[in-house]
């Protein structure tokens, strides 16, 4: 028996451990989860008051939020969890402005530095 229990304690696996750099990346992804859910708002707030003026299609542009202001790589995870919510919430149509010239509409998410333009229809 005393060997059974010796043997079960060696087979357990060690607890993984985080490392520092695995602790700030998760701290890092939650604070742009909560930077676009506070965007998010902002813009079912439009969307809601365009439907109570009687309205079926809005067109919202606003700045991206970041962690670090510029940040290349925190503008495009705000633009991928942004677009990925908008697309659950069922729009009829949802197109992003590709601001460059030519400028033209399309339904992957883009954005022009820090700004983002959509158009949704419902």
């Amino acid at each position: 028996r005393l060997f059974d229990e010796m043997s079960k304690e060696n087979d357990r696996q060690p607890a993984a451990t985080v490392t520092r750099a695995q602790r700030l990346a998760e701290a890092r992804r939650g604070k742009l989860e909560t930077l676009t859910v506070q965007f998010l708002v902002q813009f079912k707030k439009a969307c809601d008051e365009a439907h109570k003026l009687g309205r079926y299609e809005l067109t919202w542009g606003a700045i991206l939020p970041a962690i670090m202001p510029g940040s290349d790589e925190d503008l495009d995870e705000v633009l991928e969890l942004f677009g990925t919510s908008v697309k659950d919430l069922g729009f009829k149509k949802i197109e992003y402005c590709k601001a460059q010239a030519p400028t033209s509409w399309d339904t992957a998410p883009a954005r022009f530095g820090s700004h983002v333009h959509v158009r949704v229809a419902w």
